[in-house]
């Protein structure tokens, strides 16, 4: 076998800039504003659920309202991951690279190939254009 293709991770990353500060921020406010508009619903839903059981004259929190118990609290922790993220974002320095995400590539290898090429492949980014490939 004198070929082969290998899937190889690549590291993309974002060089901050008032744009990108802008950007992520409005995102994840966005992100934050969709978590309150569901705790807005479970709300509705916790209310109906105790008028529900308050006609039925029966005592104790019934299955479904734990799981919207649960529910709220995993919505509550995820926004103030958001908020802290936000707060994050904020203070990142002009011109520094940060992680944006990951993705994978395909790469053909041969025999006598410099490893680190193959897997040592990052994008950067800044306001959306690519500006290098390392």
């Amino acid at each position: 076998m004198e070929k082969l293709t290998l899937i190889r991770p690549v590291l993309v990353k974002v060089i901050v800039t008032d744009n990108y500060k802008k950007a992520a921020i409005m995102e994840l406010q966005d992100a934050i504003g969709r978590i309150e508009h569901e705790l807005q619903r479970l709300d509705f839903q916790e209310k109906r659920l105790a008028a529900e059981f308050e006609k039925k004259n029966q005592q104790g929190l019934p299955a479904g309202g734990q799981h919207l118990v649960q529910e709220r609290q995993r919505l509550m922790e995820t926004r103030q991951q958001l908020v802290d993220r936000v707060k994050n974002i904020g203070q990142l320095e002009l011109g520094v690279e940060v992680v944006y995400g990951k993705m994978e590539s395909p790469v053909e290898i041969t025999v006598g190939d410099d490893w680190r090429r193959v897997l040592g492949v990052e994008i950067v980014l800044q306001d959306g254009i690519i500006t290098d490939i390392r």
